[in-house]
């Protein structure tokens, strides 16, 4: 089973709330939402190092 989306479902109006944001997974998850069009509120711990701070 291939774990990846094929297609990207279209979030456009969505509001993500994202948990441990700040790097790995969450980060990863952040970015995804986005390039769907959700807009994502992402929380941390502590705030990401500007270089990895997703776009």
């Amino acid at each position: 089973m291939n774990s990846t989306l094929s297609v990207s479902p279209d979030l456009a109006g969505r509001l993500a709330v994202v948990t441990g944001a700040g790097r790995g997974t969450g980060a990863a998850i952040t970015a995804r939402l986005r390039a769907a069009g959700a807009t994502v509120l992402p929380t941390a711990r502590t705030a990401p190092a500007p270089s990895t701070r997703p776009a």
